[in-house]
């Protein structure tokens, strides 16, 4: 198949770590007639309240065929962008509570499997070998996958920006786009930046600036929050992200301390970003249960940020058919930080050699008119 790209302009609207991940994969394949449109400074946005989990425990073929990917890139990141990244493959552990969540999560290990993830189905007593703080009540299994893992957001947005600029790409920050047209964008400071192809990485963002090219995207923001905890004795950065299915509630641990979080997965949409305070009392309740320990922990500081939610939890990834020359990124549930390496790589081998090397369709724009979602049931 031939280059969709002829080698005019590439405006890609928002700075965050799908943004700069598509421009710096471009530029890498030698393609840096490239400009970054970010209305404010890149990564500040959803990118920046990101917890930085990256599993590959998905239940969907797609999602796993893209964190897989990007595991390999993040393990090369240095060597690939010239910039530093401090990739911890400590391992997701999900605890199975109920048959249904051990039957789905069986048939999910064995495609994982068959894509080439390393997970492992857990007996109580294996899952007690590996984190021996957990308290097992009502715990059937568990599901494992050890090169799962974490890192820092921002310095991955600064890394993919940094090396995409050195290949020749423009990055504009305080700059907005105000309008969309068929062959460019309207800004605010910049005036009109004419282009073969415009590409949507918007994040929380996509339905309004979907809007300004006559597109309806059906990506809601939603609020999800998240706590530091201090260091405890036992809290040690090798033990896995654990989450339990039974409660949704999370521990992730860090170099010092650790995050908590995940009983707000159900908040209605919206573009309040406070921190709902009075959530954190179930969630300690939920995390001494299943850790005792936990009884002295102390949240340190809290924080809230927006999800981009579609209607099956999954990303809008290529071009708007009824929109020639209008291409997006969105929508990413949650999983935007952990899939950006494998987005980046593909969009720029399906605009510049013609086909990406992931099928890509489930993930088409078009999928909700024809009513072909494509449901993830990993979610907490």
């Amino acid at each position: 198949m031939s280059a969709i790209l002829t080698g005019r302009r590439v405006v890609i609207v928002g700075g965050g770590v799908i943004g700069t991940s598509i421009a710096f994969h471009l530029a890498e394949r030698g393609y840096s007639e490239v400009v970054v449109v970010e209305r404010g400074l890149i990564g500040e946005g959803s990118t920046a309240r990101a917890t930085g989990g990256i599993r590959q425990q998905f239940t969907s073929e797609i999602n796993v065929r893209m964190v897989r990917q990007a595991v390999d890139f993040f393990r090369d990141f240095t060597e690939r962008t010239g910039s530093p990244l401090n990739f911890r493959q400590h391992g997701y552990l999900f605890l199975l509570t109920s048959e249904a969540q051990r039957t789905a999560f069986r048939a999910a290990a064995e495609m994982q499997r068959r894509l080439g993830v390393p997970t492992e189905l857990l007996t109580p007593d294996e899952v007690r070998d590996i984190h021996p703080e957990i308290r097992l009540d009502g715990v059937l299994g568990a599901a494992y996958c050890a090169t799962d893992g974490s890192a820092a957001p921002n310095d991955a947005v600064q890394g993919f920006a940094r090396a995409a600029r050195a290949r020749g790409v423009r990055i504009l920050q305080h700059t907005e786009v105000t309008a969309i047209e068929p062959h460019g964008v309207h800004t605010d400071t910049a005036g009109f930046l004419e282009a073969e192809l415009v590409l949507l990485a918007t994040g929380p963002q996509a339905r309004s600036t979907g809007r300004l090219a006559g597109v309806e995207l059906p990506v809601a923001p939603h609020r999800r929050q998240a706590f530091a905890i201090d260091s405890l004795p036992w809290l040690t950065p090798d033990l896995p992200f654990t989450v339990d299915l039974g409660s949704g509630a999370y521990l992730h641990p860090e170099a010092a301390g650790g995050l908590i979080g995940g009983n707000d997965r159900d908040v209605p949409e919206g573009t309040d970003t406070a921190v709902d305070w009075s959530l954190t009392e179930p969630l300690i309740e939920a995390l001494v249960h299943r850790f005792p320990a936990m009884t002295e922990a102390s949240i340190t500081r809290g924080w809230a940020g927006l999800r981009e939610m579609t209607p099956d939890d999954h990303a809008i990834v290529g071009p708007i058919e009824e929109r020639p020359g209008l291409w997006c990124a969105v929508g990413f549930s949650g999983h935007g930080f952990m899939q950006s390496p494998a987005v980046g790589d593909q969009l720029a081998r399906w605009l510049l050699d013609g086909a990406p090397t992931i099928d890509l369709a489930p993930l088409r724009y078009s999928r909700f008119a024809e009513q072909e979602l494509v449901m993830e049931g990993v979610r907490f």
